[in-house]
C-alpha cells in the first residue's frame, strides 16, 4: 500500500521500483505533495514511525475521523502527536490536505500551508521554499555557502562546477498547473519545466560520473555537452541518455504514452530500471519522436515537426489532429482549471489549433465553431454539455 511506501521513503529504504511508485503518487495532485511534506517534517522532528503491520485500519480511520471533526486541543487528551501520526499513516493517501496532527508537547494543532499556485523548491534537507516568478536572491546552503541563484522565473546552479565527493545533495522543483519554470543545472544544462511538472536533480554533479535527473511531467532539455559524463533523464518508465543535445520529454503519470522529441544531436532510449546497453537501446535522430507505450512496453518512432512539441516554451498551446479528451488534459494543466466533459462524443473528435494569449472562454468558443456544445464556467471549474436540441 502507498502508506508503507511513504514510510519507507521517509526512512530512505525504497528500492528502485518503489521509488517509481512513490514519484507517481507524489505527482498526482498537490494534496499528496503537501501531505508528504508534513509527514517529512514530523520525521525530521524525531517522531517515532510505526510499523505498518501493527496498525489496525478500522481503528485508525475512526480515530482520524474523530480528531479531524474536533480539530481543537483537549486538556485531558491522550491522543498525542505521535499517536495521531501512527494512525494517520495508513490513510495518508486518502485524507490529503485534511490531515491535522497534534504536537505532543504543546497539544496545539499544526497545519502547514503552502500556496498551491506557487512553484516549490524542495531542498535536500527537507526544507520547503516557495519560489515567486519575479525577484532575485541567492540560494544558500546550511554551511552558508551560495549554491545557486533565483532570478525571474529561473533557478540557476551553474555557479557549482562539480562535486568533490560522492555525497550528492538533491533538490527538486515542483511546478503547479498554469505555470512554467526554468532550472539551470550546475553543468550549465538548461531545463524548461512545463505546467504540472517536477524535476529532481543534484545541486552539483560529480565530475566523471553520469549526470542523472528525474522528471515527472514535461520538460525541454538543452544539455551541455560532456563526453565523459552522459546525461540521463529518467521518467520512471523510460530513460533518455545523451551526451549533449536538445530534446523534449513528456511523461505525465496519466498519459499512456511517454514521448521524446529530438531537436538537435542524438539520444538513446531504453526501459527504466535496465542497465544501459547500446545494442538494446533505441537511437533517435533529429526531427523524430519516440513514443513509449507504458502498458505494452513498445516503442514507436515517427518523423514530426518538432515545433509542435516545443512551442509551449514560448507560451503557446499547440495541437495537431489531437483528440479532445487529450486536449482537455492539456487545457487543465495550461490554464489550471478542472474540466468535466459530459459530451462523450466530443472526446473522440480531433482538432488542430494553436493558442497563445487566448482566455479559457475564447478557447472554448473556438472549439464550438467546429463542434457546437454548451458550457458553464464557475471559477476554475468548467462543465461541458451536449447541445440540448442536438438529437445526434
Amino acid at each position: 500500500m502507498i502508506a508503507e511506501i511513504i514510510l519507507k521513503k521517509l526512512r530512505e529504504q525504497l528500492n528502485r521500483e518503489e521509488e517509481i511508485l512513490f514519484k507517481k503518487w507524489l505527482s498526482e495532485n498537490d494534496e499528496n505533495f503537501l501531505t508528504y511534506k508534513r509527514l517529512k517534517e514530523l520525521h525530521r522532528n524525531n517522531v517515532l514511525l510505526p510499523n505498518i503491520n501493527d496498525i489496525n485500519p478500522q481503528e485508525s480511520w475512526n480515530l482520524i475521523s474523530a480528531e479531524i471533526q474536533k480539530n481543537r486541543p483537549r486538556k485531558d487528551s491522550r491522543f498525542t502527536y505521535n499517536s495521531l501520526f501512527r494512525y494517520a499513516a495508513v490513510f495518508v493517501g486518502l485524507i490529503g490536505c485534511l490531515f491535522f496532527y497534534r504536537s505532543s508537547n504543546t497539544q496545539n494543532v499544526i497545519k502547514t500551508q503552502f500556496d498551491p499556485t506557487a512553484v516549490i523548491l524542495e531542498r535536500g534537507n527537507g526544507e520547503i521554499q516557495e519560489l515567486s516568478q519575479l525577484g532575485e536572491y541567492s540560494l544558500v546552503a546550511e554551511n552558508g555557502g551560495v549554491i545557486g541563484r533565483k532570478d525571474d522565473g529561473v533557478v540557476d546552479y551553474s555557479l557549482n562546477h562539480g562535486a568533490d565527493d560522492e555525497d550528492l545533495e538533491y533538490n527538486a522543483v515542483h511546478v503547479p498547473n498554469g505555470k512554467t519554470f526554468r532550472v539551470v543545472l550546475s553543468d550549465g544544462t538548461a531545463v524548461n519545466l512545463n505546467s504540472g511538472s517536477s524535476l529532481r536533480y543534484p545541486v552539483k554533479f560529480i565530475k566523471g560520473k553520469n549526470r542523472e535527473v528525474s522528471l515527472i511531467g514535461e520538460a525541454f532539455f538543452d544539455v551541455r555537452k560532456n563526453a565523459h559524463s552522459p546525461f540521463i533523464v529518467t521518467t520512471g518508465k523510460m530513460d533518455v541518455r545523451v551526451l549533449g543535445t536538445k530534446f523534449n520529454v513528456t511523461s505525465y503519470p496519466e498519459d499512456t504514452n511517454q514521448s521524446t522529441v529530438l531537436v538537435e544531436g542524438s539520444v538513446r532510449l531504453y526501459e527504466a530500471g535496465d542497465s544501459y546497453d547500446e545494442d538494446d537501446s533505441t537511437l533517435l535522430s533529429p526531427g523524430y519522436k519516440a513514443d513509449w507505450n507504458t502498458n505494452e512496453k513498445q516503442m514507436v518512432v515517427s518523423k514530426v515537426n518538432t515545433e509542435l512539441y516545443t512551442s509551449w516554451i514560448e507560451g503557446k498551446l499547440t495541437m495537431k489532429k489531437m483528440k479532445f479528451s487529450t486536449i482537455v488534459q492539456r487545457l487543465q494543466r495550461h490554464y489550471n482549471v478542472k474540466i468535466n466533459n459530459e459530451y462523450e462524443d466530443l472526446d473522440e473528435r480531433f482538432f488542430t489549433a494553436t493558442f497563445e494569449t487566448e482566455t479559457m472562454q475564447e478557447v472554448l468558443e473556438t472549439f464550438k465553431i467546429e463542434t457546437p456544445f454548451e458550457y458553464e464556467i464557475n471559477g476554475d471549474m468548467i462543465h461541458i454539455y451536449k447541445l440540448k436540441n442536438d438529437k445526434h
